[in-house]
């Protein structure tokens, strides 16, 4: 359908083109026989305030379908629409006052018209003259000019006249403002009644101006009536023919009239322009009876603006008879008139059958339709690997082809590199799909990923839903893995391939990566579904299906002469296995820090020679060296201990006697979860001065795979942590005990536990301390050592059988301070 409203707005400007400037105070009150009423003030377009409707049918229109709209929907299982009322605004409609653009010549000036004048030369003034009610025009110092029914041509040629004894004078007419006119607008609009507008102004401003057509009433039976003469006008005209002469425009004392709708007949269906149409009441009268006249398909069609697409259509007329019963007829000639009010012509679209085409589908750079009589054959499809997406998978293609016997789709299938090197091929018929696939579409298929699957562009690629790429997606998942070979043992990528007739040995091993450095060339097995035919006691003759394996060894009979049939599997043997990698990691102040592989018997002095010894900075007592498997056995420890004290919370909970409170419980339950979320350090005490290890052998420790040795810098503080007020790092001085530094970082807190305070030395070794004042001694710390002040385990005594509740947070003191020095 087109756009009415902008049609409607090219119709009322194209009119309105003309210049100057319109402003009006008031209009003139004379529109007899209608009464005096004061003149409205025109607003132009781009000034009128926003929209404040005091009406509001429109807009219910709009909202509520109309009681024809209703009855059609009732018959339809569309909701038609009635055609042609959208051409009005559903705002409040402002006509301009001012024309646009230049007025002609031609324009014949009446009464209440302004003009411009300027004059140029001897005499050089501008003003504005307004025609008056006599028809003249008095212009200072001229005597009157009578210019009512002249066109502004002919006053210019009267003016100059004038001027013609002035020396070197000449004057410019334009018209400035034109007069007002009254028009009444009654019937089925919004808003009936007396309007104001100008001369420039056509019915369709009135129109608007009154609020638009309501649904109810006619578009095609309006009458304009002037002089006491009626016209007849017929928006359809404009609205599908774009005849601007429908477009009448007004003079004073001009009267719209809009009756009630007329007949109608609905369109719906594949047709351009669907809808309610209103008949062009064309009725005469047979025995004092008024007959509508009936309208043929071609008619109804043009109404509609045409079908949708020409081919196999289908044109249905529902009408209703005089007793209200609804009639279903299939029209097939065009000519014969048979709609009439109340009638419904359905187009009904019949799906397109496509012949002499192929397609070609999937992972592919020029997926879609092909013309089957330039391509014959799959090879003249497939010519050359331009064709083929980056990713393709060589072993199967598979063509969907339509059976006529069978009446069902036939899946054949094809090696698409048998065919790229023309070993094979094969005729295509109409109709046929040619699908090819990507690696990684093969893969989603055996892993039940096929939400999302690769398609090809010939710019990019873009993800895709599969059932998108592929039309029949799950029939042909189904018979690639029917197709399926499996491939286990020395291959870089085991699994399932789907492959076609004729697929080789190397073929396979090609798509799964190839044989891995490990595999035994010699030793690669095959195993067979074999079927043999055997005899059942029954007497009835029946297959078998057993099992075969073949072994091949490839550097006598090569791959490539060993066909492979769907079903088979493929186990390429391992030969040898490779060296696992054994390396330990050395960091920390040392020339040369890094990964270094090991040989049995290697130890810690031999690792520090190897990366340079250590250096001036180096801290040999604050080493800390790290075991793969002590880390794991204390996570686990950690991990256990966790689980049983869940346990024993869950037990203290259900008793009667002494339930814990909620922050007890919550307490438990933040140190389990500390527990099973804490990462171990796993470190060991090691001597790692090399002086001392060629001294005393017995101290150097063998390597493992996996260990890490830090060798710190030489510092000079103490930290102090825990259940302190300001846990931080002191000055170190040889003259402070452990007392000093522990107030120095603010002294206990609350929760601390005094008696349990140790010291952890730089090599990872510890000592308790006495800190409290009936105890207190003090004891030498050295620089690098962590002063631990852990935490009271009294709140967790209501736990039955926790064990070493002390023990288990200053190990979580402990590897937390590990762990800030490997970080560091």
């Amino acid at each position: 359908m087109p756009n009415l409203r902008f049609l409607k707005l090219l119709t009322t400007t194209s009119i309105l083109c003309m210049s100057g400037t319109l402003s009006y105070a008031q209009a003139p009150s004379a529109y007899a026989p209608w009464p005096e009423e004061k003149a409205q003030t025109i607003t132009p377009i781009d000034q009128a305030e926003p929209y404040a409707p005091a009406y509001n049918d429109v807009e219910e229109e709009e909202a509520t379908p109309s009681a024809l709209e209703a009855m059609y929907a009732r018959r339809l299982i569309d909701e038609p629409k009635q055609f042609g009322y959208d051409l009005f605004s559903s705002d409040d409609y402002t006509a301009s006052n001012n024309p646009m653009g230049a007025v002609q010549d031609d324009f014949t000036l009446n009464k209440g018209d302004e003009l411009i004048i300027t004059f140029t030369g001897q005499r050089n003034d501008q003003d504005t003259y307004k025609v008056d009610t006599r028809g003249l025009l008095m212009i200072k110092d001229f005597p009157p000019i009578p210019v009512a029914g002249q066109t502004i041509a002919q006053v210019r040629d009267v003016i100059n006249a004038q001027t013609a004894s002035m020396y070197n004078t000449k004057a410019f007419v334009s018209l400035s403002s034109v007069r007002q006119i009254g028009v009444l607008v009654v019937g089925h609009v919004g808003k009936p009644g007396r309007k104001t507008l100008n001369v420039f102004h056509t019915v369709l401003d009135a129109l608007n101006m009154a609020g638009g057509i309501k649904k109810d009433g006619s578009l095609r039976q309006i009458k304009l009536v002037r002089s006491g003469h009626s016209t007849p006008i017929d928006l359809y005209n404009l609205l599908m023919n774009g005849a601007p002469q429908t477009d009448i425009r007004l003079k004073d004392g001009d009267r719209i009239i809009i009756p009630p709708i007329g007949p109608t007949v609905a369109i719906s269906g594949a047709v351009k322009r669907a809808g309610i149409f209103e008949l062009k009441n064309h009725s005469h009268s047979i025995g004092g009876k008024m007959h509508v006249q009936k309208l043929n398909l071609n008619q109804m069609l043009t109404l509609a603006g045409g079908v949708l697409s020409g081919g196999n259509n289908r044109f249905v007329n529902l009408s209703v008879s005089n007793n209200g019963q609804e009639s279903v007829h299939e029209i097939s000639n065009f000519s014969t008139p048979q709609f009439s009010d109340g009638s419904i012509l359905s187009v009904l679209k019949g799906e397109e059958k496509r012949t002499g085409t192929i397609s070609l589908n999937g992972h592919t750079r020029r997926p879609g339709v092909y013309d089957l009589s330039n391509h014959k054959t799959l090879g003249s499809l497939l010519q050359n690997q331009d064709i083929l997406g980056d990713d393709i998978y060589p072993l199967i293609g598979i063509i969907e082809r339509w059976d006529s016997e069978q009446l069902t789709t036939q899946l054949i299938k094809f090696s698409v590199r048998s065919v790229l090197k023309n070993d094979f091929d094969l005729s295509m018929t109409d109709n046929d799909v040619v699908n090819i696939f990507s690696n990684q579409y093969i893969s989603d298929v055996y892993t039940k990923n096929i939400k999302a699957t690769v398609g090809f562009n010939s710019d990019t690629k873009k993800t895709k839903k599969s059932e998108d790429i592929y039309k029949n997606s799950d029939q042909l998942e189904a018979f690639l893995k029917e197709q399926s070979i499996t491939v286990r043992g020395a291959v870089r990528r085991v699994g399932s391939y789907p492959i076609a007739d004729d697929i080789t040995l190397e073929n396979v091993l090609s798509v799964a990566g190839g044989l891995s450095l490990n595999a035994a060339r010699n030793n690669i097995e095959v195993t067979r579904a074999k079927a043999t035919e055997m005899t059942e006691d029954f007497g009835a003759e029946d297959s078998h299906i057993n099992t075969q394996r073949v072994t091949y060894n490839l550097n006598e009979t090569p791959a490539y002469s060993i066909t492979l049939s769907s079903g088979d599997t493929v186990r390429v043997n391992q030969e040898i296995k490779k060296n696992k990698n054994r390396t330990v990691l050395i960091i920390g102040e040392v020339p040369h820090p890094g990964t270094y592989d090991i040989l049995a018997g290697d130890k810690v002095s031999d690792l520090i020679e190897r990366a340079g010894g250590l250096n001036d900075q180096s801290y040999a007592e604050g080493a800390i060296f790290s075991r793969e498997s002590e880390r794991r056995a204390k996570e686990m420890a950690y991990r256990a201990e966790a689980k049983s004290m869940e346990q024993r919370l869950a037990a203290a909970i259900q008793r009667d006697d002494k339930a814990p409170d909620a922050t007890q419980i919550e307490m438990v339950r933040k140190l389990a979860d500390t527990l099973n979320n804490i990462e171990a350090v796993g470190r060991i005490t090691v001597e790692a001065d090399p002086a001392i290890l060629s001294a005393r052998p017995e101290l150097d420790m063998l390597l493992e795979s996996g260990d890490k040795l830090y060798i710190p810098k030489r510092p000079l503080t103490v930290r102090v942590v825990g259940e302190i007020l300001s846990p931080s790092a002191q000055q170190f001085r040889k003259d402070k005990d452990p007392l000093d530094y522990i107030h120095e970082a603010g002294s206990f807190t609350y929760h601390a536990d005094k008696d349990r305070t140790f010291v952890l030395f730089p090599d990872g070794s510890a000592q308790p301390l006495k800190v409290s004042k009936w105890n207190h001694k003090p004891i030498f710390i050295p620089p690098g050592s962590t002063i631990v002040v852990p935490r009271d385990p009294k709140p967790f005594d209501f736990i039955e059988g926790a064990k070493n509740i002390s023990q288990i947070l200053s190990n979580i003191a402990i590897t937390s301070v590990f762990i800030d020095d490997i970080r560091d």
